[in-house]
């Protein structure tokens, strides 16, 4: 009799195991692309998060050579146009940076369920489907990807017209200075 439970038993038993190793390569591949992904759409956040404060020091920078400046009604009125266009240039990144922060923050929620898979592949056990694990997050991770192409596009088109919007404003001030 116990040689029949055996027998019966070690197929189950083989069929398990064999069912998580199946996902080894899946998972392996899901978590390095979920790693690799993580850096780049930390890196690029930083990035926008940068080039804001960067851009708004420049103003504070301005505001700070302007404060001792004599200027004429015309100037004035002039700058304060120019500040204008400036600041509204600036206001498309807040937008950019509340957009990535959300998806942000469904990617940190998401990373436990990666963590949970790599740990349950080590353990030999990993519970739920794993196959819809698999696949969820991995389209997460092609849509961090076209988040990202359209993320780098708002931001070049954002940074342009600060660029372009504090450079006016930052010769505009030197310009003044100059004459003066």
């Amino acid at each position: 009799m116990k040689k029949i439970l055996f027998f019966i038993a070690l197929p189950l038993l083989l069929v398990s195991c064999k069912g998580i190793e199946q996902y080894q390569t899946s998972i392996d591949e899901l978590a390095s692309n979920w790693d690799s992904t993580t850096t780049t759409v930390t890196e690029f956040s930083q990035m926008v998060s940068t080039d804001l404060t960067q851009q708004t020091q420049k103003l504070a920078g301005l505001d700070d050579m302007l404060a001792s400046a004599t200027l004429s009604p015309e100037q004035t009125q002039t700058l304060e146009g120019a500040k204008k266009a400036a600041l509204e240039a600036l206001g498309g990144y807040p937008a950019l940076q509340q957009n990535i922060n959300e998806f942000v923050t469904t990617w940190t929620e998401k990373s436990a369920a990666v963590t949970a898979l790599k740990d349950g592949l080590a353990a030999g056990k990993i519970e739920g489907d794993i196959p819809a694990q698999i696949s969820e997050l991995s389209g997460l991770v092609t849509t961090a990807a076209e988040n990202l192409t359209t993320w780098k596009g708002t931001f070049e088109t954002v940074k342009s017209g600060a660029d372009q919007a504090v450079g006016s404003l930052t010769q505009m001030v030197a310009d003044f200075a100059a004459s003066k």
